[in-house]
C-alpha cells in the first residue's frame, strides 16, 4: 500500500505530528505512526474497489514540541517541496493552516464537529487548533463550506455568517444539502477532515469528542460526494488520537478513509 519513491502525479502521504495547542485530550502526535503500523494488515478495498496504486509515503515532518509557529513553517516548507496531490495526516488541526498557505485554495471544505473560527482559544492565544481557520481566512480570503459542525461558540457562528460561508450543521446533514453546498463552489479546492466529525461511539480516539456525530458510512459517502464534485488538489485527516482510542476502533476507520481518499484523488 505504501511506497517510498514518488512520481510527480503520485498521491503522497505526509505525517504532520504537531501537538502544541490542544486544549483537551493529548495524543494526536502519535497518529501518523499508528496509521503506518496497522495499514499493512488491513485490506485495501474502498467503495470503488481495491486501491490500484500504492500511496507514496514521505514520512513525517520533523517538528519541535511546543513551538507552533516554527512547526507550521516546517510543515509549510515540506509541503511546498512535495506539491499536490497529497494527503496530510495530523496531528492537531492547526497544521492545516500550513497546508492552506501552500495550496491557497479558492474553496476550503471543513468537515468537523467544530468551526475552529474562534479569535482566541484559550483566551489570549490567537493561534491554536480552535482558531486556525479564522487566521487562514483572514490571510487568504477563501470561500468555505462547513459540514458536520455541532459544537461551537456564538462568535464563531457569527463569523461564518458574516464571511458568507455555507454551513451544513450536523443536525441538517443529508446528501442533498451537501450537494446544494457544493454547487456554490468553484475553483481550486482543499478538503480538511477532523475525525471528531464522527460520533464518539464510532470514533472515540479524538482529542475533543462531541456527541451526536456522523456515522462512518455517512462520512464515506460524504467524502465521495465532496471529492468527486470539487476534485481537490489535496486533503488532510486530522486530530486522530491513538492514546484515546479503544481497540483501534478509530484507527481502522482512519485507514479506511485514507485509502478511500487516495482512490478518489486519482480519479
Amino acid at each position: 500500500m505504501l511506497k517510498n519513491k514518488c512520481g510527480e502525479k503520485d498521491v503522497k502521504l505526509l505525517g504532520a505530528p504537531m501537538e502544541d495547542t490542544l486544549s483537551f485530550r493529548p495524543g494526536a502526535r502519535f497518529a501518523p505512526q499508528k496509521i503506518r503500523q496497522i495499514l499493512p494488515y488491513l485490506e485495501y478495498t474502498t467503495l470503488f474497489g481495491n486501491v490500484a496504486e500504492p500511496i507514496c509515503d514521505l514520512g513525517d515532518v520533523e517538528l519541535l514540541q511546543g513551538r507552533p509557529e516554527e512547526n507550521l513553517a516546517r510543515i509549510e516548507a515540506k509541503l511546498k517541496r512535495v506539491g499536490p496531490p497529497f494527503i496530510m495526516i495530523g496531528g492537531e488541526h492547526t497544521a492545516t493552516l500550513a497546508a492552506l498557505n501552500v495550496v491557497r485554495p479558492d474553496v476550503y471544505v471543513h468537515i468537523d464537529a467544530h468551526f475552529d473560527l474562534r479569535n482566541e482559544w484559550p483566551p489570549g492565544q490567537r493561534l491554536s487548533h480552535a482558531t486556525f481557520a479564522r487566521r487562514a481566512h483572514e490571510e487568504l480570503g477563501f470561500y468555505a463550506i462547513y459540514i458536520g459542525v455541532r459544537a461551537y461558540d456564538d462568535e464563531e457562528r457569527e463569523y461564518a455568517e458574516n464571511a458568507g460561508f455555507f454551513v451544513v450543521e450536523g443536525r441538517d446533514f443529508t446528501r442533498q444539502v451537501v450537494a446544494d453546498a457544493l454547487s456554490t463552489a468553484s475553483g481550486r479546492a482543499y478538503v480538511s477532515l477532523d475525525i471528531d466529525v464522527l460520533d464518539p461511539a464510532e470514533a472515540p480516539g479524538v482529542g475533543t469528542p462531541e456527541a451526536g456525530g456522523l456515522s462512518f458510512k455517512k462520512l464515506e459517502y460524504l467524502l465521495t460526494d465532496v471529492l468527486m464534485t470539487l476534485k481537490p488538489v489535496a486533503v488532510d485527516i486530522m486530530e486522530y488520537s491513538p492514546p484515546n482510542d479503544v481497540s483501534d476502533i478509530t484507527a481502522t476507520k482512519v485507514v479506511r478513509i485514507l485509502m478511500h481518499m487516495a482512490s478518489l484523488l486519482k480519479i
